[in-house]
């Protein structure tokens, strides 16, 4: 018969509190929630020093990346009726899908007829298959974002890192649930090997995937969750593993995603710059702080 340890219990009683109220947004969306998601997030992986140093080439693979959650949700801005129905107090549900902005910023959200009414076209975000890598995303994603950031700074230290033509893909691909998407991206951190041959797509040192754990705009809030895995690509040993987050706040944060969200992917950027260095130096990886990451 198994025993479970008081540490296991409460792991899984945070976990199953995050679910449980994993629809009521507002409520956990505060200074709690960050708490209760990394309260399910796998431990961090510190490689021996030793490894380190025997590594000087990269293959950078960005993780699919979740869709951005906004809240309030956008078509509060976009479209009048729905803010008129709300304010008469009518019943007036919406489904909750992906769509994504003329920028190529693709949001979780609630969708109606009216999309004309936003400044931007918006279409239907189209599904891909689930597992394994696929090709490079033709939409922006925070994850390609932060993969181009990162092969600046590790050029910087004399490394060379090379941006992988795929991405890593995940089993939520085209679910609008960000439930899902939370528990994909926790699984893949949580993973001690990866199922990906990557030996065969080249001669590296070992492979740095990117992924991005939460990423959203609350009440003007912009929050960026990062979370880097360096790889053996022989053994496909996981040999460092760990996270780093941020937020900004600012009063134009929804006014960002306007005109193609130019504003906000540079923000985006920008927030993955010191998250990349704290990740890089949590496995042994110095970057000088004058380093160019462009």
């Amino acid at each position: 018969m198994a025993f479970i340890g008081a540490e296991e219990i409460m792991k899984t009683s945070r976990c199953s509190f995050t679910r449980l109220f994993a629809d009521h947004k507002k409520v956990l969306l505060g200074l709690a929630f960050p708490w209760l998601l990394a309260a399910c997030t796998a431990p961090a992986i510190k490689p021996a020093a030793s490894q380190i140093d025997q590594l000087h080439s990269f293959l950078i693979v960005p993780v699919q990346a979740p869709p951005l959650e906004v809240i309030p949700d956008l078509i509060e801005r976009r479209d009048p009726a729905y803010r008129h129905s709300q304010n008469m107090a009518m019943g007036f549900a919406l489904p909750t899908e992906l769509y994504q902005t003329a920028g190529g910023i693709v949001i979780a959200g609630m969708v109606s007829d009216s999309r004309a009414m936003d400044a931007d076209a918006i279409t239907k975000a189209a599904p891909t298959a689930a597992g394994g890598s696929a090709k490079a995303e033709l939409v922006w994603t925070p994850a390609k974002a932060a993969a181009q950031k990162l092969r600046g700074l590790l050029a910087a230290e004399n490394r060379k890192g090379e941006l992988s033509r795929e991405y890593y893909q995940l089993p939520a691909a085209g679910d609008a649930s960000l439930q899902h998407w939370h528990q994909a991206i926790q699984a893949w951190y949580g993973q001690n090997t990866t199922p990906i041959d990557y030996a065969a797509m080249g001669s590296y040192d070992a492979v740095i995937e990117v992924g991005i754990g939460r990423y959203r705009i609350f009440e003007g809030q912009t929050s960026l969750q990062l979370l880097i895995k360096l790889i053996d690509p022989v053994s496909r040993n996981v040999i460092a593993r760990t996270l780093s987050e941020s937020f900004r706040v600012d009063d134009q944060a929804l006014a960002s995603l306007d005109n193609g969200g130019e504003a906000f992917k540079r923000l985006i950027g920008d927030m993955a710059v010191p998250l990349l260095r704290q990740s890089l130096g949590d496995i042994g990886l110095r970057i000088p702080p004058q380093a160019d990451e462009s």
